[in-house]
């Protein structure tokens, strides 16, 4: 079977290379963005695919709407990421880019103008090499060789 991506995560793609080119600009630092919930129109066309509740969490505890969104920023970041910028006209043929992208998923929050409370999402890229290895080993304890890891059972596309 080949594997494909999420459907929802798609639809991320415009706001994840958004995010990815400030997080370039800013590198190092905190980058942040708020998600807004899926509307009625997303709803609908997410459960005319089959997608039924775009609030259930995974094992994690992160909601499928949110997952997709973090889907679709990794996705994006490892096709077009390299090391010194994104390149959203080229694909990358290796595997991934010398850059290790952190992310943080905050409260959902309020602000004035909003019609309901959005997630706060943090992102920050650092540097390839040895600040990137550091990075990765400090979270492996957490997930990698687990039972958190996540497997085809995750996920029904």
């Amino acid at each position: 079977m080949v594997a494909t991506r999420d459907p929802l995560s798609e639809w991320f793609d415009p706001a994840a290379r958004r995010l990815i080119t400030r997080a370039y600009g800013r590198r190092g630092e905190w980058t942040g963005v708020f998600l807004a919930p899926p509307s009625i129109t997303q709803r609908a066309y997410a459960a005319r695919i089959g997608i039924y509740d775009l609030y259930e969490r995974d094992r994690w505890g992160e909601q499928r709407w949110v997952r997709a969104f973090k889907r679709s920023v990794y996705y994006q970041l490892k096709k077009h990421g390299y090391a010194e910028a994104p390149r959203w006209g080229e694909t990358r043929i290796s595997g991934w880019p010398a850059v290790a992208l952190e992310w943080e998923t905050g409260q959902r929050v309020m602000r004035a103008g909003w019609p309901q409370r959005r997630w706060a999402i943090r992102v920050r890229l650092h540097d390839g090499g040895s600040a990137a290895s550091r990075a990765g080993r400090a979270k492996s304890d957490s997930w990698v060789g687990t039972g958190r890891q996540s497997t085809v059972d995750d996920h029904d596309w």
